[in-house]
């Protein structure tokens, strides 16, 4: 394992530590629970790492920014998008996210 992924292998053990504990105290099984890798500004080889980790579900803010990494990646990932989404960008967003985190309007809905 690369160093970046051992350091993302850290981080990910804390966080997936901290939705144990407040799934516990809710009274809720963590298996219920998806945690988006959101990539917003990283690196590729951040990507790479997380990757390496085993981490398939990545989040993205930006269309734009999903379809380029979409493109770059895995076929094998679930990316969702979780930034504002606009009309005329729905059909390619629609291409490679699994999951929009992010309607806004009866309008957008429709257009989905």
């Amino acid at each position: 394992m690369t160093t970046i992924a051992n350091r993302i292998a850290d981080n990910l053990a804390r966080v997936r530590a901290r939705i144990s504990q407040a799934c516990q105290r809710a009274g809720r099984d963590s298996d219920d629970v998806t945690l988006v890798c959101v990539t917003k500004y990283a690196q590729p080889e951040w990507i790479d790492g997380l990757l390496e980790c085993g981490e398939l579900v990545l989040g993205e803010n930006r269309p734009q920014q999903l379809e380029q990494r979409a493109s770059r990646f895995s076929d094998r990932i679930q990316w969702h998008l979780i930034g504002q989404l606009q009309r005329n960008k729905v059909r390619r967003t629609l291409a490679v996210a699994s999951m929009i985190h992010s309607v806004d309007s009866m309008k957008l809905l429709e257009r989905i």
